[in-house]
């Protein structure tokens, strides 16, 4: 009995004792609002109704904040109704809707399901992020609430090697071990490893990875990782271990779950990085030289039958170079073989060591996995073979790819009526009748428009960078978004045109608040006010979740002066800053203003004042806040209270020196005196001027 007490005490010292101080630690860090939740959704409260809202750090567990990686804008209600269908997307920017973000594929989807179920309330909810893999999806799977949605579509496997934990990424080691990794993650999570970190960040030197910017794909062209590389194979183990898991946990919290293959462009992206065996001799490496030289040229002169021989023979010494199969692929299908051509663009993605896509071997471990489930609790479909067919006889290129992997219109427009029909056959048990056409589709969401040109832009500015002009085809690459370009441009035409087209959707009733956000936009360019009304009104009746129409619809308001009006709209703005500081301050400024010009004084002052007291690092704003104060004293004929006004802004602008605060706003001396000359003070105006 000595010894079992022995024993028993012990193990309460040793384990029991500092288990507990740690949970009673964890417990109340949490409580005094140390860390942050990862959880991928918050619950916010609007008009005493509880709604599920994007939660805007939660992708800082994997990358640095200051890359600005994170979710895409999402608020919808907590309250399940029958009369309701809800769909999740996960995956990567492919799944986004990457470049063309409002006609991507939950648009798409949206519009639809939307003709589908004419009497039901559809509703897509993006999650999907840039530059994320299976471990960063299976944390999404993990953290949404249960119950909240029908379906869930997984469009995911770009990223494997470049995202978070990949061989390929660039702030992270590898970690070959799929429970190291989410129990690393576990442990970010907590806020005791996250007190630790912050206070070890505090006294150690900035790290360089913590202070990155968003480079786009630039970022990761060291990382090259060849398909030799023995660390490939822990890839594909922990996609395919992830894909399993989030299945079956959106399964376990009631949602069916539509799998999906990922199409990539074969046909016209040329490898990113190709590698050379470093075995060769250099006979045998002059000799894989001379014949690439030869069979460019026979390619520059259409002799595509002795190119694709000269390819060959460079294949077969030195066969793990990816644009060498590529070039063959090409010269293949100038001959006719499509089949041989298919093969060896096939091989050529396997082969690029720069892994943005997804390539053969990611595709078949998902066809793989969908066969371990009952149709009842998953539904398969094959994207990567539906967008074969919608290029056949050639593999899938810039008809459906703007680039490597993301998706022009007409690919989108692909997923979404696959996905569509596989979720409405499984919510009707019937194979659904009535999708729309590409047009019906375009008509709805209303593409092409002016942000699509100005997509295909943003597109030609990033191909200038990394790893685009290291491809063979680059050349080509340049002019087809050139043409591209072109041809939308046309397609759109002037604002008027635009405004025209879209008239019969909504006289049908079929325009979602999208439509009606670009119709205030042009309504705003054409200078017709009575349509911006009309538009920015009946979109925030339609969704009243987006910020950005409800600060068009207060701008508008407060330029004719109906004050009244703007306030109830700017306080229901507050609940979509997502925490964002200085869209707080912007707000609570202009709140302030407007209290003023309705006569509630009280109220106002109480805003204007709390800027610079609770948001002090918000320096223009705090100095627009003492300019409203200011000035409403002066109007009020009251002195006293505009000195200690003017005292105020004197110790505010005397901090901002003193913590150098003052270096990161160069007007602070302008705008000193502009408020010392309003309050009466020439003399310490002068002194700042």
């Amino acid at each position: 009995m000595s010894q079992a007490r022995n024993a028993l005490f012990t193990i309460i010292t040793a384990v029991v004792i500092p288990l507990l101080f740690f949970v009673l630690l964890e417990g109340v860090l949490r409580l005094v609002g140390v860390g942050t939740d990862f959880n991928y959704f918050n619950e916010i409260e609007i008009e005493g109704e509880i709604y599920y809202q994007e939660n805007i750090d939660f992708a800082d567990q994997f990358y640095p904040s200051s890359l600005n990686v994170g979710p895409l804008q999402n608020t919808f209600v907590k309250t399940a109704s029958d009369n309701r269908l809800r769909v999740y997307v996960l995956g990567g920017s492919a799944a986004m809707g990457f470049p063309h973000k409002n006609h991507g594929v939950d648009r798409l989807l949206t519009a639809q399901l939307n003709a589908l179920f004419p009497d039901k309330e559809v509703e897509v909810i993006n999650t999907a992020m840039t530059s994320v893999n299976s471990h960063v999806v299976y944390q999404v799977a993990e953290t949404i609430p249960a119950n909240s949605a029908d379906v869930a579509v997984i469009l995911m496997g770009n990223n494997e090697v470049v995202g978070p934990y990949g061989p390929g990424t660039f702030n992270q080691n590898f970690l070959s071990s799929l429970g190291a990794i989410r129990t690393l993650q576990w442990a970010k999570r907590l806020r005791i490893w996250q007190w630790l970190d912050q206070a070890f960040q505090g006294v150690q030197p900035s790290d360089a990875k913590t202070d990155l910017e968003w480079q786009g794909m630039q970022m990761f062209v060291e990382n090259g990782v060849a398909e030799s590389d023995p660390r490939m194979s822990d890839v594909y183990a922990h996609f395919e271990a992830n894909l399993r898991d989030i299945i079956d946990i959106l399964s376990s919290k009631g949602m069916h779950v539509v799998l999906s293959t990922v199409p990539v462009n074969l046909r016209h992206s040329a490898p990113f990085l190709s590698v050379t065996d470093n075995a060769l001799s250099p006979e045998l490496s002059q000799q894989v030289s001379d014949l690439k030289a030869r069979a460019a040229a026979q390619s520059r002169n259409l002799q595509w039958r002795a190119a694709s021989t000269l390819w060959q023979q460079a294949i077969e010494i030195d066969p793990g170079h990816a644009d060498s199969h590529f070039q063959l692929a090409t010269s293949l299908e100038r001959q006719g073989d499509h089949l041989g051509a298919k093969r060896h663009f096939e091989r050529a993605l396997d082969l690029d060591a720069l892994r943005f896509r997804a390539d053969t071997k990611i595709n078949d471990r998902i066809r793989t996995v969908s066969k371990d489930y009952p149709s009842a609790s998953l539904s398969f479909v094959d994207s990567a073979a539906a967008f074969d067919r919608a290029s056949t006889p050639f593999p899938p290129g810039w008809e459906s790819l703007v680039e490597h992997v993301h998706y022009t219109f007409a690919g989108n427009d692909v997923l979404a009526r696959i996905f569509s029909r596989a979720i409405a056959t499984q919510v009707t048990g019937e194979r659904p009748q009535g999708v729309l056409n590409s047009e019906e589709v375009a008509e709805r969401v209303g593409y092409p428009n002016h942000e699509t040109i100005e997509n295909i832009k943003n597109l030609q500015g990033m191909a200038e960078q990394p790893p685009f002009p290291g491809q063979s085809n680059y050349t080509d690459y340049l002019a087809q978004m050139a043409v591209e370009l072109s041809k939308i441009k046309g397609q759109v035409g002037e604002p008027k045109d635009v405004v025209r087209r879209r008239q019969k959707v909504l006289t049908q009733g079929n325009a979602d608040w999208k439509v009606h956000f670009e119709m205030a936009a042009l309504a705003k360019y054409l200078k017709n006010k009575q349509a911006q009304y009309y538009h920015l009104t009946t979109l925030n009746e339609i969704y009243p979740h987006n910020r950005e129409s409800q600060m068009n619809l207060a701008t508008l308001l407060s330029q004719d002066g109906r004050w009244a009006e703007a306030i109830p709209i700017l306080e229901r703005s507050l609940r979509y800053t997502r925490g964002r500081e200085q869209q707080t301050v912007e707000t609570l400024g202009w709140l302030g203003t407007a209290k003023l010009r309705v006569g509630a004084v009280q109220e106002a002052v109480g805003l204007l004042e709390s800027i610079p007291k609770d948001y002090p690092q918000q320096v223009g704003l705090s100095l627009r806040a003492y300019g409203n104060l200011i000035k409403h004293a002066v109007d009020s004929g009251d002195r006293p209270l505009v000195e200690a006004y003017l005292d105020d802004l004197q110790t505010y602008a005397q901090h901002l020196k003193d913590t150098g605060l003052a270096d990161d706003y160069p007007m602070l001396a302008r705008r000193m005196s502009q408020l010392l000359n309003m309050g009466g003070d020439p003399v310490a105006a002068r002194q700042w001027r």
